[in-house]
């Protein structure tokens, strides 16, 4: 009887392991193998076609240099900058929409999602169009107005900020998709009653709705985390990582290091350390909701 039940439970097993064996395969050779091979790469210096063994020099390489220092540096404001705007706004058009007319809220939803759907590159290409400062709307409405045109796009002061103003706008339809499912599944009686308390809209932002959206949050901080750190598109055809490597981040600089200039250690140098930036993070945004439990 024991043998039988054992028998049993080993062909489930085996089943179960056959059934996740093609992912599992896809996986190791397009995951696992290359996550590998970057971290044994960051370890030779590759020049002209032979690569030699330097230990721990393209990580000196990568935490010295000023470009890959300011990379870094562009990276975090990202993910800090265009994160707290999603969570924050996210909660604040969400919360002020949710227990509105079904249509009202579902035009509401469409109309800032679009820009989710829409591809990277073709919103890249409208912002690049209406920032031009020869050819775009902006420089028209300038000589609207008789004002001298700004480069925005080419000034360092003005780069950032509007890079993170486009990835906002690029990316707030996801975090209201999700706020408002959240909000619309929480019971009515908690609205209802502090109604009848005398609370304020203000008080159902503070009491109800950003506590019991606390998982939705986190779901939002974790995913733009990782999002950010792996922004490439906008800025290849925006700025080019301009004007003076005022916008590089990260990603861009390991495009260019590895793609452009063949230096694949100190690419996959940058590439480790990105990933344990995402990690860290993660683990830290995790641990601070784990303590609020």
């Amino acid at each position: 009887m024991i043998a039988i039940r054992r028998f049993e439970k080993l062909k489930e097993n085996l089943t179960a392991y056959l059934f996740l064996a093609p992912f599992l395969v896809l996986l190791a050779i397009f995951m696992i193998y290359p996550m590998c091979k970057g971290i044994y790469n960051s370890f030779f210096d590759f020049r002209f076609g032979s690569q030699l063994f330097v230990g721990m020099q393209n990580y000196i390489h990568v935490f010295t240099d000023k470009v890959y220092l300011l990379a870094i540096r562009n990276s975090l404001i990202f993910v800090f900058a265009v994160v707290s705007l999603l969570v924050v706004f996210g909660i604040l058009i969400s919360g002020s929409i949710y227990d509105k007319h079904r249509f009202y809220v579902s035009g509401v939803r469409t109309c800032l999602y679009i820009p989710v759907i829409c591809s990277m590159v073709v919103m890249a290409i409208i912002w690049r169009f209406m920032l031009d400062s020869q050819t775009g709307l902006l420089r028209y409405f300038y000589d609207s107005i008789g004002m001298k045109p700004v480069n925005l796009l080419g000034d360092a002061k003005w780069t950032l900020v509007i890079l993170i103003i486009i990835l906002f706008t690029m990316n707030i339809g996801q975090s209201v998709v999700l706020y408002v499912a959240n909000m619309i599944s929480i019971p009515k009686e908690l609205s209802e009653a502090l109604e009848i308390d005398g609370g304020k809209r203000t008080h159902l932002f503070r009491y109800i709705l950003i506590p019991l959206s606390k998982p939705t949050t986190l779901f939002i901080i974790v995913t733009q985390t990782a999002a950010m750190l792996r922004v490439f598109a906008v800025i290849q055809l925006l700025t080019n990582g301009g004007p003076n490597y005022s916008s590089t981040t990260m990603m861009y600089l390991l495009y260019q290091e590895g793609l452009l200039y063949g230096n694949f250690g100190s690419a996959s140098a940058l590439g480790v350390v990105m990933f344990i930036m995402t990690l860290v993070l993660v683990l830290i945004q995790f641990k601070l909701v784990r303590q609020e439990k």
